[in-house]
């Protein structure tokens, strides 16, 4: 008899010491008829992954999708193992988890558009400011592998066009004290690429950004990243990049440039891409589990 086609459904991970932003999504879920299961992420990072599980069936054939905080890559392989000793897999590996959030991965893919970037494999300031120096003057923008600490926009993510290298290195260090823990790898440096600012938010500018949803190559979802009203541009254009990563589901973040034209700011797994204000989770989830 031949094995049924695997169940589709989607994977929560829960951190029960953290607000929790996905009480919308998992409604949305219901609404669809979709199954949904949880992940205690906190029993996850203490090494305990398959009490993490403990809400998952002990045998079956579905093929999750996960949605929840970040990971990094070895902790998403410890998800992966656990689910697999279930009986199950997730619909995203931790290679390609892998391939979509750590910037190393995903920049040689886009780098044409994308800002110029160089890294370092480790926190080590001053060979990131060795790096940094190939690239030509400031200004630039700091963060990890993986993300930014751009809600202190001037203490630890903005190099300014006048700073020196122990400025630099202070920026480093605010980093570094700023991600804690969740730091990832080394440094990455790039060129501040001159954006088009059409608004402010608490933490400083906001620029016309959006965030597109691509599954299976293919160009899902776009909208503004703000809550901003305007209208979705035609991303039509960006389509081709989605083959460029392999990953079944990830995000680009685009901006628009003072001069008009468009640059790719951030990719990042979709499992973990927060959504948009306007982007309704159920559309979303329905046109990504239709996916063949």
């Amino acid at each position: 008899m031949p094995i049924p086609p695997a169940a589709k459904a989607l994977l929560f991970g829960r951190n029960p010491h953290q607000p929790d932003p996905f009480d919308v999504e998992a409604d949305a879920a219901e609404a669809l008829g979709v199954d949904t299961y949880q992940a205690d992420l906190s029993a996850l990072l203490s090494g305990d992954a398959a009490r993490a599980l403990t809400g998952v069936p002990e045998r079956g054939h579905l093929r999750l999708l996960y949605r929840g905080w970040m990971l990094t890559e070895e902790e998403y392989g410890e998800l992966d193992e656990a689910v697999r000793a279930l009986g199950h897999r997730l619909m995203t590996t931790p290679e390609q988890y892998a391939a979509a959030h750590y910037l190393p991965r995903w920049y040689p893919r886009l780098a044409g558009y994308t800002a110029r970037s160089v890294w370092t494999e480790e926190p080590d300031a001053a060979e990131a400011w060795r790096a940094a120096r190939k690239l030509g003057p400031p200004p630039w923008i700091l963060k990890d592998h993986v993300k930014s600490a751009k809600e202190r926009w001037a203490e630890a993510c903005f190099v300014p066009s006048d700073a020196t290298r122990e400025d630099f290195e202070r920026i480093c260090q605010n980093l570094l004290d700023e991600r804690g823990d969740r730091f990832e790898r080394g440094f990455v440096v790039r060129r501040y690429l001159p954006l088009k600012v059409y608004g402010r938010t608490p933490a400083g500018p906001a620029h016309l950004e959006f965030r597109l949803f691509f599954g299976r190559g293919r160009l899902m979802a776009a909208e503004p990243y703000h809550e901003f009203d305007v209208e979705v541009p035609d991303f039509s254009a960006f389509e081709p990049l989605g083959q460029r990563i392999p990953s079944p589901f990830f995000t680009l973040d685009v901006a628009m440039l003072e001069d008009g034209g468009w640059a790719v700011v951030e990719v990042n797994d979709g499992g973990v891409s927060g959504l948009p204000p306007g982007l309704d989770p159920r559309d979303l989830f329905a046109a990504l589990l239709d996916l063949r």
